[in-house]
């Protein structure tokens, strides 16, 4: 876009006054408007006329948004199994989540590939929760038929 008509654009929505204060908070050397480098005010520009996606990014990330909710939904599901999740009490998974987890961050936070990697680790401690839970007497035994732990004493 043209330098001119960004300015122009800046200059008729705020003052002069309020675009100074801005252009200095940005830059910290300048309050002119017309000081600017080309990329400053491309920057300071696009704070106040943010560009909108185009139809094929916001399906793109439609699309991305559905993929990320199916692996968290797979995650929480093999959670709930292993019992690293409780029916109605997200405080031992979250506890989890920070502490054991691959890459210790609340579930909301990881990447596909990130989610990916977790549904794997998982898996594993799926495997051998099954395993365990073979075994009378196991913690893993105890929780896969709902029965109460035996005491520490």
């Amino acid at each position: 876009m043209n330098r001119t008509i960004m300015i122009n654009k800046l200059l008729e929505r705020f003052s002069e006054f309020a675009i100074g204060q801005t252009i200095y908070f940005h830059t910290k050397r300048t309050t002119n408007i017309d000081d600017t480098t080309d990329e400053e005010l491309k920057e300071i520009y696009l704070l106040f006329f943010p560009l909108q996606p185009s139809v094929s990014e916001q399906l793109f990330d439609a699309k991305n948004n559905e993929i990320l909710k199916r692996f968290r939904s797979n995650v929480l599901t093999i959670a709930t199994r292993v019992g690293v999740k409780e029916a109605n009490c997200w405080n031992k998974f979250n506890n989890w989540m920070l502490n054991s987890s691959k890459y210790k961050k609340k579930l909301n936070d990881h990447t596909l590939e990130e989610l990916k990697a977790l549904e794997l680790q998982l898996r594993a401690t799926e495997v051998n929760y099954n395993r365990s839970a073979l075994k009378v007497g196991t913690k893993a035994w105890h929780h896969k038929h709902n029965l109460n732990p035996p005491s520490e004493n």
